[in-house]
């Protein structure tokens, strides 16, 4: 980093002891979110985002647990009404994806979700959106467009994922398109690795989860334990919050930058 970005991130984070920010993010409201990594989170005061999708007749009923989880000072955020991605991940032949789907579509689609997650969750003004399988278009060929705007029109951010797995400059970042890193299969080293490199840069790491011990894109508890020690014992210098709080920190700290 060079001298004149140095001074640019001095007090870029709430704390002048923070070298980087953390969001640990899970997508889909798997049940060992619930019970195993929100209280192992909790036992060392972190909190983190959790991305939910309301839909089906049952929706309110399936994500009453989330209520009192909301309450504690996680992010629920919005992944959409039907989840739905690129027909390239289905068998033939093909059926609603993004690839059929128009802007307008996305748009419904999303209002809804975040409709529901109001009624469910009436105490949350903001939150953050979660682009389904990280995919952030609709169409096709010539028709193929991206639906970051649609996004940037109603959350103060989104989440997807990157190249390289570099994380968010906070200055240059799109909030609305955030790089993240899928932790699934991940060791501890490998994790707390990351973490450090982000602090060496003064950037943001966002991980993403989906389950904690098994399942397709699990992650070994052992390993997801590693990382929140990591961040717990060292508090002072790297700010693990969810989404909104980070991005709701860098817009105001890019407009005192202007003014």
């Amino acid at each position: 980093m060079n001298i004149g970005e140095s001074e640019a991130l001095k007090g870029i984070w709430p704390e002048e002891a923070h070298q980087a920010a953390v969001s640990l993010t899970f997508d889909d409201g798997g049940a060992t979110q619930l019970s195993r990594a929100i209280p192992e989170m909790e036992k060392r005061g972190l909190r983190g985002t959790f991305y939910l999708c309301p839909r089906g007749d049952d929706h309110a009923e399936r994500l009453a647990p989330w209520k009192e989880i909301a309450a504690r000072g996680h992010e629920i955020g919005n992944h959409s009404l039907s989840h739905t991605c690129s027909n390239n991940l289905k068998s033939y032949p093909p059926t609603r994806g993004l690839e059929n789907m128009t802007i307008e579509e996305i748009e419904e689609d999303i209002l809804e979700a975040e409709k529901r997650l109001r009624e469910l969750f009436p105490e949350t003004t903001e939150r953050s959106f979660c682009y389904p399988c990280y995919q952030n278009h609709i169409g096709q060929g010539l028709t193929r467009q991206s639906y970051v705007p649609i996004v940037a029109k109603h959350f103060v951010a989104g989440r997807g994922s990157g190249e390289y797995g570099l994380p968010n400059h906070p200055l240059n970042c799109d909030l609305h398109y955030l790089v993240s890193q899928p932790g699934e299969r991940m060791s501890g080293c490998e994790l707390v690795g990351l973490t450090e490199r982000a602090a060496r840069k003064v950037r943001w790491i966002v991980f993403t989860f989906h389950s904690i011990d098994g399942g397709r894109l699990g992650i070994n508890e052992f390993e997801f334990c590693d990382l929140l020690d990591h961040l717990a014992a060292h508090k002072d210098r790297l700010w693990t919050a969810p989404v909104v709080e980070v991005a709701k920190q860098l817009v105001k700290a890019r407009a005192e930058r202007q003014a």
